[in-house]
This record gives structure tokens, C-alpha cells and sequence, in this order.
């Protein structure tokens, strides 16, 4: 019987569907997951709601946050709505960092109203566990998790209300590599920002795992924070995991398109200056010893689209 709820936002998207995939797979779980999207009748969300009886699609955005929890209690039935797992678009069409954040900072409001026991945030890494509480960075979509973390602490600060929480800091994804122009460039801007200075990577289904730990067991990852990454590479290590699988190196294109994508996106550009300046400081040894199965790049490539090039 599931006799706890849990509301995942985004839940078609890469994250959320990398944190259902890992809830169900944890075979002593008792939860029943809340998928929430915008449109049931999506395929996507027919292909989730597919995957297991333990899934219930609830349909709603987080630009209405109060009426996607009712639609959400409505759907739970009577278990209860225990756990949320948040996390929103800082980029792409129609996207506003102004609206992340209120979607952020509304979340964590509509969570403590509706007394949920555990909520999970998925943030971005700043620099490593410590770094990352401290500084914002000059990215803005950096900046904007930053704050929305600040409030997630300060909202359960000193009995302010006692829901437990953890914070998901993940690095660059590995799935936002797909085969194509785009990524030829994006590639392009990174070598040569970047040259022999590494870059963290990690994939979605390793940020899942640790979602589902932390649901889990709840206690243990009460007020924690983690930087979670699978892999750190320089580009010529990069092109070289992509080799080992693929046979070729990693795709790149003229030094001047990468350039002129720098300039054209400026967040992009701000992005890469942190990673050459800065840089990710997730702690890979210690993510290995918590998740023996954290994936290399290689071993993501080998099982991604770019096998079938």
C-alpha cells in the first residue's frame, strides 16, 4: 500500500523523469508519485504515466502553484501529500529569472502551508557544498538558485516550520550534449574558454539517485546540501571519452562560431568565464563512495544518441 505522496515537478523533463525513474526503482518504496504537467495528454506524460501503477499524472505549472497542490491533494486521494521534489526552467522560450525565482520561493510557501514533511530542491553546483552557500556567482541563473536556496533554509530556520529538506547542487548535464549543431558549438566556446581547465559533468539519472535517497531516508539528508557530479574533464579528455565510445572525437566546429555564441548569449558567455575562473567543486570520491554506480562520460555516451551518428 503507498501511504505517502509525493509531487514532482517537472516531471516529463530530464530531472524529473531521472527522480521517478530512481523512486521506482527503490523496490521497498511506498510512494506514490505525483507527476505534474502541464498537459496530461502530452506524450510525454502518457509515456510516464505508462511506466508504472505507483504514477499519477496531475495536470498544472508553477505559475499557479497553490491550485497545482489541489489538484495534487485531489489526485493523492487519501494519502497523504508527504514529499516535493522542485525543480524549474531557468532557460529557454518564455523563460524569466524573475519567474524562477517567484516559482522557487512560491514552492517552498505552498510546501510549508500544505505541512509537507520533506522537500527536495534541485539547485546547481557554485563551486563545491561550502562555496555554494556562500557565492551566488555573476551567473544569473546561478544566482537566481541562490537565492531560492537562501529561502528554502531561511522559511525552516529556528522552528519557522518543520519541514525537512535537501538541496540538489548537479553540475553541467551530460544530457545537454545531443548530436547536432548546436552542441558542435557549444563544444567549440568550451575548449576554447576553458583549454586545459576541467569541467564537471554528470547525468541526470545520477541527480535522481540522490533525490531518492533523500525521500528515503529523510532524517539522514535532513538541512543537507550536495554537489553532485560524475565525471571531471578537461576537452581533450572530453573528445577522448567521446572517442573510446563512438569512435570519433567529440564534434566541434570554427573557433568563430563559438566566439560569436559567447557574445550572442551573454549568460552563456558570463557561464563559461565561471567555468575557466571558477568552476564546479563537486566531491567526486565522496559521490562514489554514496553512488558506486555514478556515471562516467564514456559510459554515458555509450548509451546515448550519439552511438547511432
Amino acid at each position: 500500500t503507498m501511504s505517502r505522496a509525493i509531487l514532482v515537478t517537472g516531471a516529463t523533463g530530464k530531472q524529473g523523469s531521472a527522480i521517478i525513474n530512481a523512486l521506482l526503482a527503490k523496490k521497498s518504496s511506498d510512494f506514490l508519485i505525483l507527476a505534474a504537467t502541464r498537459s496530461k495528454d502530452s506524450a510525454g506524460a502518457k509515456r510516464l504515466a505508462a511506466k508504472s501503477s505507483n504514477i499519477k499524472l496531475v495536470e498544472g505549472d508553477l505559475d499557479s502553484i497553490p491550485a497545482l497542490f489541489s489538484a495534487a491533494k485531489e489526485a493523492a486521494s487519501t494519502v497523504p501529500l508527504w514529499g516535493v521534489y522542485s525543480v524549474q526552467l531557468s532557460m529557454g522560450k518564455g523563460v524569466t529569472l524573475e519567474g524562477e525565482v517567484q516559482q522557487g520561493k512560491g514552492l517552498v510557501d505552498q510546501a510549508i502551508k500544505a505541512g509537507i514533511h520533506h522537500f527536495v530542491y534541485s539547485s546547481v553546483d557554485r563551486g563545491g557544498d561550502e562555496t555554494s552557500w556562500e557565492d551566488p556567482t555573476p551567473v544569473p541563473h546561478f544566482k537566481t538558485k541562490h537565492e531560492i536556496e537562501h529561502y528554502l533554509r531561511d522559511s525552516t530556520a529556528d522552528g519557522e516550520s518543520n519541514m525537512g529538506w535537501t538541496i540538489l547542487r548537479p553540475v553541467a548535464f551530460m544530457e545537454n550534449l545531443e548530436p547536432g549543431f548546436q552542441t558542435k558549438v557549444f563544444l567549440t566556446m568550451i575548449r576554447n574558454t576553458l583549454k586545459d581547465r576541467p569541467l564537471q559533468w554528470v547525468a541526470t539519472e545520477d541527480i535522481g539517485f540522490f533525490g531518492a535517497e533523500a525521500f528515503s531516508d529523510p532524517e539522514q539528508w535532513n538541512k543537507k546540501a550536495i554537489s553532485i557530479a560524475g565525471d571531471e574533464l578537461t576537452f581533450a579528455q572530453l573528445s577522448e571519452a567521446f572517442e573510446k565510445a563512438t569512435g570519433s572525437p567529440a564534434g566541434t566546429t570554427f573557433s568563430f562560431l563559438g566566439s560569436a555564441l559567447k557574445y550572442a548569449v551573454t549568460e552563456l558567455g558570463i557561464m563559461a568565464d565561471w567555468f575557466r575562473d571558477v568552476g564546479y567543486g563537486a566531491d567526486l570520491a565522496k559521490l562514489r563512495q554514496l553512488n558506486p554506480g555514478t556515471k562516467t562520460m564514456e559510459e554515458w555516451v555509450k548509451n546515448s544518441a550519439f552511438m547511432s551518428q
